[in-house]
């Protein structure tokens, strides 16, 4: 069992939220670490306080991830998420947002491998706790993953996330395995894949072209199909004749349990949210991963999109799942 792949929960801005995540983990888990999405602002208030507050997030193992290309804002923000008890943070390489990227940041880091190099240096002689980064593999071109990860090579990094696609390609097209392949040559640190792992069978084609994958991160894969995490360890464990894999999964259809989620999910965003436009928004925001792994026609999403009320959206959800 201990060679078994771990599975980690991709930050998303604005899905994968400390309310998503708290209610995944009671109604699906199988996740082995969660990460929030980014936190930028040196001092941490509102809405990034509450991503990151051991207050509002019961999930154990989360890390907190930074997106900033100052020395000092990196800094600062870390010292905080110190004094909140994390002893690990993880340093955003990899937002190919053009918002993000104009100001030098996420991804755009990587345009310039003396400034990041240097930037690098400075967190790292200065941070009290271990930096794990998640990390595109270049701007534009293949060629440009070597010289980065030589940078790399040159620190204590706790664990490199790579997401296997450039920054150009945003989220088009499969993960390129060959830079993922390359990075286990040249490194001797902890390695997690992301890109692309949406089911059994991109799982297995990862697993074919690299068997020994310590972890893979799941994003949108994830968020559409709920149990993934589940079928793929469930996967993994066939093979050792575990039978422990679908444990707590099982014990009722996949339908009831993803309304009890969904149901439970609504519940805690009308707790926490200013009124019924902006819990609708966020609801309408993940039909957009769900539609299409519960096979809803257009006209389906249409009706769910037309809601003005939380009463009235909650009579659309149960007429959709019960004429399934």
């Amino acid at each position: 069992m201990n060679n078994m792949t771990k599975f980690y929960m991709a930050p998303m801005e604005g899905v994968t939220t400390y309310v998503f995540r708290n209610v995944f983990e009671k109604h699906y888990g199988g996740i082995d670490k969660y990460y929030t999405p980014f936190v930028a602002n040196s001092k941490l208030k509102g809405r990034e306080k509450s991503e990151v507050s051991r207050e509002t997030n019961t999930c154990e193992n989360l890390i907190p991830q930074i997106l900033a290309n100052n020395e000092n804002t990196f800094l600062c923000i870390a010292a905080q998420l110190e004094d909140m008890g994390y002893r690990e943070v993880n340093l955003n390489v990899g937002c190919p947002s053009r918002t993000v990227t104009a100001k030098g940041r996420g991804a755009g880091m990587l345009d310039d491998l003396f400034v990041l190099e240097k930037f690098m240096d400075n967190i790292f002689n200065k941070c009290n706790v271990d930096i794990s980064i998640k990390t595109r593999i270049g701007i534009s071109s293949l060629n440009e993953w070597e010289d980065i990860l030589r940078v790399y090579k040159k620190f204590p990094i706790k664990e490199l996330i790579i997401h296997t696609r450039l920054l150009d390609e945003m989220y088009t097209g499969n993960g390129h395995i060959e830079s993922f392949k390359m990075a286990k040559e040249m490194l001797d640190i902890p390695l997690c894949y992301n890109g692309e792992i949406k089911d059994e069978d991109s799982f297995n084609m990862l697993k074919n072209e690299c068997m020994d994958v310590e972890a893979v991160m799941l994003g949108r894969g994830l968020v559409s199909d709920l149990m993934l995490a589940w079928k793929l360890k469930n996967l993994e464990n066939k093979s050792a004749k575990d039978e422990t894999a679908f444990e707590n999964t099982n014990i009722e259809k996949v339908d009831d349990k993803f309304v009890k989620f969904h149901n439970d999910l609504l519940d805690e965003y009308v707790k926490v949210m200013p009124g019924e436009t902006p819990v609708l928004f966020k609801m309408k925001e993940l039909w957009g991963f769900w539609g299409k792994y519960f096979c809803i026609d257009s006209k389906g999403l249409k009706e769910i999109r037309k809601a003005k009320r939380v009463d009235q959206y909650k009579n659309i959800i149960n007429e959709i799942i019960v004429s399934k």
